[in-house]
């Protein structure tokens, strides 16, 4: 009986917490395509967010190499409009949907100004789950 707290402790873990049996909550963002190479002037690049839940609103955001600073894109949110900076329900500039858990963003035309590294994140249970980034720069 000396061993049944530490036991009844391990139950408890492994009965609560995400993670204990292979269940991970991750964001990850990558290359839509896995044979996206570094982008090209001009070139059509595109993300894609896959997250561990549906129904939730995702963040795309973009973080400057040198300077570290970091630049809101867009919401896609689970059942409303699509947000882009300035409370813009379209841009000129990049595209971004979801279907399911996958959420997709586009760059149009890929330029200097688009060079950084993206991050796409949520907010689950006041959780704030961050993406591993996915660099894109120019060769």
């Amino acid at each position: 009986m000396a061993g049944s707290p530490a036991l009844l402790l391990l139950l408890a873990l492994g009965l609560c917490c995400p993670g204990i049996h292979g269940q991970r909550n991750e964001v990850i963002a990558r290359f839509r395509h896995s044979s996206t190479k570094p982008p090209q002037l001009g070139q059509r690049l595109e993300l894609e967010c896959d997250t561990f839940v549906e129904n939730i609103g995702v963040y795309w955001v973009r973080q400057e190499d040198k300077a570290g600073i970091q630049h809101f894109i867009v919401y896609i949110p689970a059942y409303i409009r699509t947000t882009y900076e300035g409370k813009k329900q379209t841009s000129t500039r990049f595209e971004a949907w979801k279907n399911g858990r996958i959420y997709w963003l586009v760059v149009k035309s890929f330029s200097s100004q688009d060079e950084g590294n993206y991050f796409c994140l949520l907010n689950s249970y006041r959780m704030l789950y961050f993406s591993p980034g996915q660099p894109a720069f120019f060769p």
